[in-house]
């Protein structure tokens, strides 16, 4: 919010896309249940413009604490980024690591290795209380064994991608506890880009699923697109009929 949104004390403009024929009640001529991407060439499409100005609720004397706090700890990730250390976490789950390298717009979805959400971090001798995650490649994978709600140890390179702490290059690892969880083979993992499919915009309830992935977006030039596609692993196009319940 502060250092790279830089909502405050700016404030920040954002777009809703809107139905003038659901604001009135009625119908979609062309049958759709909500608004997106495919609406943009209907007459009845219209943008709503928000604009959004952040007041500060805390007494300064807190903000400039915290101010102080975050300058400490982004010393910190600058000491652990780039670098391959140990680290421990418990498999929160496991999901396919997919990227899209479509042009313009347009979909290819590869799936490049197995993507864990740990959570109970120790990253050397520091605790983490947030969560992070662990990009393997399928060899690295298949050989440790995992499952959900394992405890493990492994090194990793650190790197921040856009707030979240990702660690890659991940080997050597080491099964700590093992609750005889969720085991997902790789099989099921690579069978994810076939069976997925793109959803329109972000609902929070697919944002909350464990079926539903935030998928980094590439051109062929190696520029990243700025906003993450949401991917539905269970191919379920429109989340007011998703069967699953979160």
């Amino acid at each position: 919010m502060v250092k790279y949104k830089e909502c405050y004390p700016n404030g920040c403009v954002s777009f809703a896309w809107k139905c003038r024929k659901f604001d009135d009640g009625h119908k979609c001529p062309r049958s759709k249940k909500h608004v997106g991407k495919d609406c943009f060439s209907c007459p009845h499409f219209y943008d709503l413009k928000l604009a959004y100005s952040p007041e500060l609720k805390a007494e300064s004397v807190e903000y400039d604490r915290f101010r102080k706090n975050f300058a400490e700890f982004e010393e910190w990730v600058r000491e652990m980024s780039g670098r391959r250390i140990e680290v421990r976490g418990k498999i929160k789950s496991i999901n396919p690591l997919l990227t899209n390298h479509g042009d313009n717009g347009s979909l290819r979805i590869a799936c490049r290795g197995a993507l864990l959400y740990l959570s109970d971090g120790v990253f050397g001798y520091d605790r983490f209380l947030d969560p992070f995650y662990a990009r393997l490649t399928f060899d690295v994978y298949d050989r440790a064994e995992l499952a959900v709600g394992d405890e493990i140890d492994m090194k990793g390179q650190l790197e921040i991608d856009r707030g979240r702490f990702v660690f890659g290059k991940v080997g050597n690892i080491d099964i700590v506890r093992s609750e005889n969880g969720e085991t997902i083979p790789s099989g099921q993992l690579k069978q994810a880009k076939f069976t997925g499919i793109v959803i329109d915009g972000q609902p929070a309830k697919c944002l909350r699923c464990p079926h539903g992935l935030l998928i980094d977006s590439s051109q062929s030039d190696g520029r990243s697109s700025p906003r993450r596609l949401l991917y539905c692993t269970k191919g379920v196009a429109d989340y007011h009929f998703c069967p699953f319940s979160v």
